[in-house]
């Protein structure tokens, strides 16, 4: 069976909590994570913490958010790419609606994948059964 495109894209649009700013444009995000995607996400961690020597729970999520989005957003609006590069914002929730944007896309994903297995179960069982 082949896989859908493990790809989903959206429109963004957020105002910030502190600043006001608008924030937004067309993503496309990596549903799921491949074995590499996912050694290159704990390099990003690792990279985005190691600096600290007793991070808060709150920079420890904020690195976790952001290598997420480094590794899974493959189109992005130029406002982010500096962003997330710099981290030089002020609205942190940015972030977080984001990769939240993107988790919400991989549950979709996931669940066309197991609707298309159960449809292609159910149809070779037809076939079999000579209906």
């Amino acid at each position: 069976m082949d896989l859908p495109k493990n790809e989903s894209s959206f429109y963004f649009k957020h105002e910030g909590e502190l600043t006001g700013r608008s924030y937004e444009g067309d993503f496309t995000c990596k549903c799921l994570l491949t074995v590499g995607d996912k050694r290159i996400l704990e390099i990003e961690k690792s990279q985005l913490t190691v600096d600290l020597s007793n991070p808060t729970g709150n920079l420890s999520a904020i690195g976790t958010v952001v290598a997420n989005l480094r590794v899974r957003l493959i189109v992005a609006p130029d406002w982010f790419k500096q962003a997330i590069l710099s981290l030089d914002i002020l609205d942190e929730e940015v972030f977080f609606e984001l990769y939240g944007k993107c988790i919400g896309a991989e549950t979709e994903w996931i669940k066309s994948l197991k609707k298309e297995v159960v449809e292609k179960e159910v149809a070779e069982k037809e076939i079999a059964e000579g209906n």
